[in-house]
């Protein structure tokens, strides 16, 4: 190799050897500007306002979040409706309706009301009247028996706080099979997946104590929670659970109605086979 050749070579060396340095110079002054813009604090990342729950020195009791003014409602908390917000009614609502209800009995039966059961047959006619009652309405319930009362309390809402219309009846279904069907299966059995997956059995919807319960027992199951079942108040709003609510009662009118249908026919060929 000439001289020339070798002067070459050695400069091709070293012009490589400084562009990796100027290469690594780069990749340095690169992460360092990153670390610095990281570094950088600006007034809207930290801004001077408390978060929820914070102490304060500025207030007395030590607190950033001021309560509402005594006597005043926030906007949108409003709960003057107790039916609707709660599943009941007023105690004195309660105790006027029962007194009515036995007073009108009392008369009935001293003025000789057709549907007061008597040797002329008026029974068959009154029981007639109840099933009648028990196809026609969702807030219909049947006598409980002195076994078997019940769930809930007098104060329980027996009928809604509004219409149950077709839409309410669509919600309240669609609510029904994405929070309560995994527990208490499609038509209320109590049979739902995580039910044959091991979770606790609930009770079934067509039960005597639970079809002879009140609308507002449901209502309020479903807001408190009730055994093994959480309360789902802050997943499923107020209209949503009345709608749920409708949607059950209606599951066991439908019940009811093909028990009904089912006994009239074994009636009707056992009669006719005599």
């Amino acid at each position: 190799m000439s001289k020339s050749e070798r002067q070459k070579a050695v400069g091709s060396r070293q012009k490589a050897a400084g562009d990796d340095v100027r290469a690594v110079l780069c990749y340095l002054l690169l992460s360092a500007f990153c670390l610095l813009l990281s570094g950088c604090r600006q007034d809207m990342q930290d801004q001077p306002r408390y978060e929820a729950y914070e102490s304060s020195t500025f207030f007395k009791d030590g607190l950033s979040s001021r309560s509402p003014v005594e006597g005043t409602v926030p906007r949108g908390y409003l709960r003057a409706d107790r039916q609707l917000f709660t599943g009941q009614i007023a105690n004195s609502n309660n105790q006027a309706r029962g007194a009515t209800t036995t007073n009108a009995n009392t008369q009935a039966g001293t003025s000789g009301n057709a549907n007061t059961p008597s040797s002329s047959g008026s029974a068959g006619a009154q029981s007639n009247g109840n099933n009648a009652g028990a196809q026609g309405g969702l807030t219909t319930r049947t006598q409980a028996t002195s076994s078997q009362q019940p769930a809930g309390d007098a104060n329980d809402a027996e009928d809604f706080p509004f219409p149950v219309t077709q839409e309410v009846m669509e919600r309240g279904r669609e609510r029904f099979e994405i929070f309560c069907a995994m527990c208490h299966g499609f038509t209320g059995e109590g049979d739902g997946m995580i039910v044959r997956r091991g979770y606790r059995k609930p009770p079934s919807y067509h039960e005597p104590r639970l079809q002879q319960a009140r609308v507002g027992y449901f209502f309020r199951v479903m807001t408190e929670g009730f055994g093994a079942m959480p309360s789902y108040r802050s997943q499923v709003p107020v209209q949503d659970r009345w709608a749920i609510a409708a949607y059950i009662r209606a599951l066991q009118l439908s019940r009811m109605n093909q028990t009904q249908g089912t006994t009239t026919t074994a009636n009707a060929e056992s009669g006719g086979h005599k």
